[in-house]
């Protein structure tokens, strides 16, 4: 879906980051890019965040319109077309080469919903994108941060362990077995307008948000903020409304009006039409495989909690900033889990469906410049220290 991100958590990724950055000219912003270059900063030892689990059960939701499925590098275009001619399309929006899809699916994925390419040549043959999705790994002065994305019902759904730290070196080496970076974080962090903190003190106050997390405490509580902020000189309305004109006929696009829908209805009450369910076949094989029901407070604190630790936020402002949007988004998956449950569909599946939409609309250009005009005096969360 052009804009709004790649399939993988590689350079794509990182490329939207530093958009981020670029687009921004506060002074806590260019501190942070100067900060971040620090040499303290490394990529191992490799850490997991607390709780976080996955384990790939071939939802195939991954490999689906969700988005453009690339950018793919040059060797990569000679390499898919050397498999398929005609596998390989340009993508304006993103102004690169991706993988082409059809029947809502890549070209390579199998009847049984896996990669043709990984089947056939190992994991190690795919575009870097595939290969490392949904990992990524960000460096800060402790380590190497891995980071898993929810945009795959394998990642929410399922009997999944741990995070192995193994499977993820694996799939975050290059084919010279060398660690390839997203980001590095800044040495200093801003907890909101003019107070920043030490990596370390940050470090403290993160630990302690994702431990009660993980103990089940409710989402809001634990962010401290209310959702829908104030905004300089625009409207949650506005925001909704640029969601919602983004549809087109892939599924991402899809997933972008549902969004939009439920901020609308946040701010002005908005009645939505009915509208299809993007991945629902994914997400239902997803269901099945799982030897327990999933619930939906385990599923939102689990993705707030890596929304946290992948330092998505930082690009956009402080630290309140981002809980504030945090919490406006976790709204929206909520109200959208309602509108799903209404369908019949069951709760957990209906919520992990929603932070899969969720977290697609904050990879957009849409939602970051919404964020970027959030209030930030008086801040619009509960203070840290």
């Amino acid at each position: 879906v052009g804009s709004r991100g790649a399939c993988g958590a590689g350079p794509a990724t990182a490329a939207v980051i530093e958009r981020g950055f670029r687009g921004r000219t506060d002074s806590d912003t260019q501190t942070a890019l100067v900060a971040a270059r620090s040499s303290s900063l490394k990529s191992l030892p490799l850490l997991t965040r607390p709780g976080a689990r996955f384990a790939c059960s071939g939802s195939g939701v991954c490999c689906s319109d969700i988005h453009g499925l690339g950018v793919l590098t040059r060797s990569e275009v000679r390499e898919v077309k050397a498999r398929d001619k005609l596998a390989v399309v340009y993508n304006d929006e993103l102004e690169g080469h991706c993988l082409r899809t059809e029947d809502r699916g890549c070209v390579f994925m199998g009847q049984d919903q896996r990669c043709r390419i990984h089947a056939e040549s190992g994991h190690i043959a795919k575009p870097a994108g595939c290969r490392r999705f949904p990992y990524g790994l960000i460096r800060t002065p402790h380590g190497g941060r891995i980071t898993t994305e929810h945009r795959c019902a394998c990642r929410t759904m399922g009997d999944r362990p741990p995070v192995s730290i193994a499977d993820a070196d694996a799939s975050l080496r290059d084919r010279k077995g060398r660690l390839e970076s997203d980001f590095d974080v800044p040495t200093r962090i801003a907890l909101q307008r003019n107070q920043r903190v030490s990596f370390d003190r940050y470090a403290e106050l993160e630990s302690q948000l994702i431990a009660r997390l993980n103990a089940g405490e409710r989402a809001e509580a634990v962010l401290g903020s209310q959702p829908l902020p104030e905004l300089q000189n625009s409207s949650w309305a506005a925001v909704a409304i640029e969601h919602i004109e983004t549809r087109d006929v892939s599924a991402g696009g899809e997933a972008y009006a549902w969004f939009g829908d439920a901020l609308l209805h946040l701010a002005t009450g908005h009645l939505p039409p009915q509208r299809p369910r993007p991945w629902h076949p994914g997400f239902d094989r997803a269901l099945a495989s799982s030897s327990e029901t999933p619930d939906p407070e385990k599923i939102y604190n689990d993705w707030v909690a890596d929304e946290i630790w992948m330092f998505r936020w930082v690009p956009w402002g402080p630290f309140d900033v981002a809980r504030a949007e945090l919490v406006t988004r976790l709204a929206v998956a909520r109200c959208v889990q309602g509108w799903m449950e209404k369908q019949g569909v069951q709760a957990g599946q209906a919520a992990a469906e929603a932070v899969m939409m969720c977290e697609l609309a904050a990879e957009g250009s849409e939602w970051p410049s919404a964020v970027a005009t959030i209030v930030r005096s008086p801040s619009p969360a509960d203070p840290l220290l």
